[in-house]
């Protein structure tokens, strides 16, 4: 990097940092990665988005910092995963044409041998016969000669390209995953909530959708600091994903909030499901091992909801949306139902 690119860089550094302190945003690389592209002006809509924010709420919030990192930086990851897609598909090409020239080459000895055979059939034992035998053995060995040749170098080409596959396909895997994943807690992002629940409305399924929000978060980060409180986001998405297990899929939603799509569950099954995660979450206690400061008691707030007929899925979301609201006016710690 040049003294230039580094001093802009650094730049650039100086003014993001203030503003996620300003607006109370993790300084994660997540959220780096949006105060650092502002800073920078590199991506005039993004900017556009967050003075919008900034103007509208007097604040860039968690939630409104992820669904702008959603819209307008996550596609940086999805160009990534088609690049390292071509390569490998570029590799796949060069790997089979090799391979056709191997094969080429193991035909053509094959004739030569066959011919050979032939040869030496006829040569019935007699050795010095025109100096044929000595013709068929030439060409044997510079046949064998050219495929060993051929062969060891196919097979030098498999283990280089093998190994590029391989780093390929495990960089693939991490842009797939930044593609689809939440960066702090490792549950599906909202983008892949929407794709899902599109995937699901679509083929006309019976699911129900159930909406998550930990109770007084605030708190936990104006008392503990932002730290503590991305412990308990990770701490409460891992116990969300472990009740929920194959039932179906956790998704942040945005800052403390969580979502889930349960495919063929009703909403009595739902409401069975979100109270075991409620009073799993009770149970929860988190530790700040630099203060021994002790978070004694974690809970949230359930809205559920089943999709009815041909409901559209921004309807059922709405519903299941309500349903929360309707549990945080309750009193918090408690799932409440919702049907149309």
């Amino acid at each position: 990097m040049s003294d230039y690119a580094f001093f802009e860089a650094t730049s650039i550094f100086k003014r993001a940092v203030p503003l996620m302190v300003k607006y109370k945003v993790p300084t994660t690389p997540h959220y780096f990665s949006l105060w650092y592209t502002y800073c920078a002006g590199t991506n005039p809509q993004l900017n556009q988005a967050v003075d919008n924010k900034v103007s509208r709420f007097g604040s860039c919030s968690i939630k409104h910092c992820d669904e702008i990192i959603d819209t307008y930086l996550i596609d940086d990851a999805r160009r990534e995963v088609n690049n390292f897609r071509q390569k490998l598909q570029n590799l796949t090409a060069d790997l089979g044409e090799s391979m056709e020239h191997t094969v080429s080459d193991t035909e053509e000895f094959r004739d030569i041998l066959s011919s050979s055979v032939d040869k030496l059939k006829n040569v019935k034992g007699d050795i010095a016969k025109n100096g044929e035998s000595k013709q068929v053995l030439h060409e044997l060995l510079k046949g064998s000669q050219h495929l060993l040749s051929a062969t060891s170098q196919y097979q030098l080409q498999v283990t280089s390209q093998k190994t590029e596959i391989d780093a390929l396909k495990k960089q693939l895997q991490e842009y797939q995953k930044q593609a689809s994943h939440d960066a702090l807690t490792g549950c599906l992002n909202r983008r892949e909530f929407e794709k899902q629940l599109d995937e699901n409305v679509s083929q006309n399924n019976v699911f129900s959708v159930m909406m998550v929000d930990i109770d007084h978060f605030k708190s936990f980060n104006d008392e503990f600091g932002h730290q503590m409180g991305d412990k308990v986001l990770q701490i409460v998405a891992a116990k969300l994903q472990q009740v929920v297990d194959e039932s179906g899929a956790v998704f942040r939603y945005g800052g403390e909030e969580f979502v889930t799509i349960l495919p063929s569950l009703p909403l009595k099954s739902t409401f069975m499901l979100a109270e075991k995660m409620r009073s799993t979450l009770e149970r929860l206690s988190v530790t700040d091992k630099r203060s021994g400061q002790k978070i004694n008691s974690i809970t949230a707030s359930f809205g559920i909801a089943e999709r009815e007929g041909d409901e559209c899925g921004l309807a059922l979301v709405a519903r299941a949306d309500e349903a929360l609201y309707n549990a945080k006016h309750k009193g918090r710690n408690c799932v409440m139902p919702q049907v149309s």
